[in-house]
């Protein structure tokens, strides 16, 4: 299949221009992901791309990059989609879509406007396939007409590339996740953060189509990486469990442990999503050495402790089953299965044998 926006649409240099009669408002408010609490940067959006937001404000013009934009809200929007946009936030997306049914986007002004109802739109259609199930063909229709539409020149264009490749991968259609994830998608962000999160999401992409020398650099390049806060330490630490992973994969399946476990020993289970990663990777390890009881008591501490993750969580229920007919524990394999089934209906690991 060819891919079509996010991996082929090309990121054009400058910013792209609103009609500055279409853009009179004075109030679009840009909230940002500093300060919890602040007052949003009040103007008229002049201007948007990929990489930054641009509010006129009382005659000045200010530039925002969207690393640091945490949403947008606009003057004249309709009460439907401020309720979809905290529908969303709860990762409630049948609410989400039913507010998003109410409004006449022909009644909407502003491009800009009517770009984020299709966006949002095409954001719960995609959460809800990869969830509780639904048609990944139409989400990802969805989500490559939004950025055919806006050309590659919106803010939310690397959260689209994200999500097409998170689609993807749920899909099973590792070839196109990693495009998406790539330099012509969520890796050509400009900022070190979005490159990080970006190899991560490449090492996953390789790893679950068993190209695990590629999946290994991957991960390795945000290991490399010389900078450090607390999330990006913590990105590094999901890249040592993809690392470890990858060794087991490829010949070094004690030395995967090993990193695993020093994972697991230095964190704090409140991290419950690093804590998933981890003790299913600690689990595929040992498969890898024939060790079946001790990988089953691995993914059953993801499916017990850290269930809230719900794609680990998913991994863990897979091959629990397997584990369940292999060691005769046949009601732990019809549960982990019926839960699958029932929680997962649109996980790529139900689909897989």
């Amino acid at each position: 299949m060819r891919i079509l926006p996010v991996a082929a649409v090309t990121m054009y240099v400058g910013l792209a221009a609103f009609p500055t009669a279409a853009f009179c408002q004075t109030n679009d408010a840009v909230y940002l992901a500093s300060g919890t609490g602040a007052a949003p940067k009040r103007g008229a959006i002049v201007a948007m791309t990929a990489t930054e937001v641009k509010l006129d404000m009382s005659g000045v013009e200010q530039s925002y990059p969207v690393n640091e934009i945490k949403q947008i809200k606009f003057a004249d929007e309709p009460t439907a989609l401020e309720n979809a946009r905290n529908a969303i936030t709860q990762r409630n997306y049948n609410s989400a879509l039913a507010e998003l049914d109410k409004i006449d986007v022909k009644t909407l002004k502003r491009d800009v406007e009517k770009h984020e109802v299709a966006f949002m739109r095409a954001y719960c259609l995609a959460q809800q396939a990869m969830t509780e199930g639904g048609d990944k063909g139409a989400a990802e229709t969805a989500l490559r007409d939004f950025a055919k539409a806006t050309g590659g020149q919106h803010y939310r264009f690397y959260q689209t590339a994200e999500t097409l490749g998170d689609l993807a991968l749920a899909s099973g259609k590792f070839d196109d996740a990693v495009k998406y994830y790539g330099d012509t998608g969520l890796a050509g962000a400009p900022w070190p953060e979005y490159k990080l999160r970006a190899n991560l999401a490449l090492g996953r992409a390789y790893y679950l189509g068993a190209k695990f020398n590629e999946a290994l650099q991957s991960y390795e390049a945000v290991l490399a990486s010389s900078i450090a806060s607390p999330e990006i330490n913590l990105l590094k630490e999901f890249a040592q469990v993809g690392k470890g992973a990858c060794l087991a994969e490829t010949g070094k399946p004690d030395e995967g442990i090993a990193i695993v476990k020093e994972v697991i020993k230095k964190n704090d289970p409140v991290e419950k999503r690093l804590f998933a990663h981890a003790n299913n990777a600690l689990g595929n390890c040992y498969l890898k050495v024939n060790r079946p009881k001790d990988a089953m008591l691995a993914f059953l501490q993801t499916d017990i402790l850290f269930r809230s993750d719900g794609d680990s969580h998913a991994e863990a229920l897979y091959h629990l089953g397997k584990l369940g007919d292999a060691l005769n524990k046949s009601n732990l394999a019809t549960d982990s299965r019926n839960t699958l089934r029932q929680q997962y209906a649109g996980s790529y690991w139900l689909a897989k044998p």
